[in-house]
């Protein structure tokens, strides 16, 4: 009896081979940093520019303030106040038009793209995305240039959606990695690279997006985006493929490839179970990260807080660099640690995050919380990389595209339940919002904790079998 089976882990199904890695291989770093990048850019523009939008069709003089005065020091009975009320009202409603158009087929595409990858090469699966950038961030030129009507931009979302955004990408990069690497400590080291380069990327892109508005303005911040795309296809083009084969796109069915992506959690398999536990673990981790973004500003905007635009963009740097480091220390971590012990810490670390968050009454605090929450974002990569480690090689990239299918319809569900939930509860208590994020952290950790009873209760079952036959 293996020690893996000791431990009630599956053992992998084959002695793996792995291609030498070149110089080439770190191309995958650049393209992940510029990908977010330019997509962190463009939705912050995009937001930026709705408001300006709605402004000049309502031939309203700006309602932000020259001083960057927030809505703390607002006059709630003054004519401005109530022009910047109506402003974000609308503002709010087209960006939810914008995101439903954009969510709905990359719940369908981030499955078939990540299937698609297993059969056609991991770099068709980076290029789609890219192309999507490129149209997303072209019609956004256009708009602007032409001064189009902001309901236009849908189109603009709806195509990068068809095309799987940036959610596609990550489940491609991280099916790249699992290409490259071994079942064990050398995949995880892998998915962590992935996360460390996530994590340069939104904090680039949180860092340098207002500056790129102020110094370019919205049209030449688009074109840079377009810029940034195609410097992707080229670097995409000279990527190495992972994936060795000569198989066509249209060698199976569009729904095989469908049922490949939904093939572990529907088919009968000792499996099975943990699969459908750790998909469930990983939503209920990604549903307040997700929503956290979407309520963070307008709580830090309210009083005691009262930030302007430029303390909210270094707290939005701030988190992410946290998280970063916190991804980067999981490498020394796991030296004295078993992956499953870290989730749970990570799950701790993200409550106290949502718990100093509801209490704070000053700057300080606010701050101290990007700190707490340093190992928060554990649960997310860990269940990747023990999901990558449950599932065999030809299926990679089918596993990555549904926990890609499961980010669209948590960022779906994120971006609108937590706004709506926030509009609710913050007449009541600000807070409230933040011990719902917490709890899902909670939920997580009970639903896991189950996990480690059922795995438990196989291995003395594995073992009693085991000695009885010695």
């Amino acid at each position: 009896m293996t020690e893996q089976v000791k431990k009630g882990r599956p053992a992998p199904q084959v002695e793996e081979s792995v291609q030498r890695l070149t110089c080439r291989h770190f191309l995958m770093s650049i393209i992940i940093i510029l990908m977010i990048y330019g997509n962190v850019v463009l939705g912050t523009a995009e937001t930026q520019y709705g408001y300006y939008a709605v402004q000049r069709q309502k031939n309203i003089t700006s309602v932000v303030s020259a001083s960057r005065q927030s809505l703390c020091e607002a006059n709630t009975s003054s004519i401005r106040f109530k022009q910047q009320q109506e402003v974000q009202s609308e503002t709010a409603n087209w960006s939810a038009y914008c995101h439903l158009a954009q969510s709905i087929p990359v719940l369908l595409m981030s499955l078939m793209v990540g299937s698609w990858s297993d059969k056609i090469g991991r770099r068709t699966a980076l290029l789609v995305p890219t192309i999507g950038l490129i149209f997303k961030s072209g019609f956004f030129a256009l708009a602007i240039k032409l001064e189009w009507n902001i309901y236009t931009l849908i189109i603009a979302y709806f195509v990068d959606g068809l095309c799987g955004m940036w959610i596609s990408l990550i489940a491609a990069s991280y099916s790249f990695a699992a290409d490259l690497t071994k079942y064990g400590k050398s995949r995880l080291l892998g998915i962590v690279l992935i996360e460390i380069m996530l994590g340069v990327g939104v904090t680039i892109g949180a860092l340098s997006s207002g500056y790129v508005i102020k110094y370019l303005g919205f049209l030449y911040g688009a074109v840079l985006v377009v810029s940034v795309a195609c410097l992707l296809v080229l670097l995409i083009i000279f990527l190495p493929e992972s994936v060795q084969t000569t198989e066509k796109l249209t060698s199976i069915s569009q729904l095989k490839y469908l049922k490949n992506a939904l093939s572990i959690y529907i088919e009968k398999d000792p499996l099975r179970y943990k699969y459908i536990i750790l998909a469930v673990v990983f939503a209920l981790n990604v549903l307040p990260s997700i929503g956290r973004g979407n309520v963070q500003s307008l709580y830090v905007m309210n009083s005691p807080f009262c930030w302007n635009a430029v303390y909210i963009g270094l707290f939005g740097a701030l988190i992410s660099f946290a998280q970063t480091i916190g991804v980067g220390l999981s490498r020394l971590l796991y030296k004295c640690m078993s992956k499953r012990a870290m989730i749970i810490l990570g799950s701790i670390s993200a409550i106290a995050y949502y718990l100093i968050t509801a209490v704070a009454i000053n700057d300080v605090m606010l701050f101290i919380s990007p700190v707490v929450g340093l190992f928060g974002t554990y649960p997310i990569t860990l269940i990747r990389a023990m999901m990558s480690q449950l599932t065999p090689k030809d299926k990679q990239g089918a596993m990555f595209g549904s926990l890609g299918a499961i980010d669209a319809v948590c960022s779906l569900i994120g971006s609108v339940a937590s706004n709506v939930l926030y509009g609710a509860t913050v007449s009541i208590n600000d807070w409230l919002i933040w011990a719902v994020f917490g709890g899902f952290h909670v939920a997580g950790l009970l639903l896991f904790g189950l996990l480690l009873y059922k795995e438990a209760a196989e291995k003395r079952k594995i073992e009693d079998k085991y000695y009885r036959r010695c």
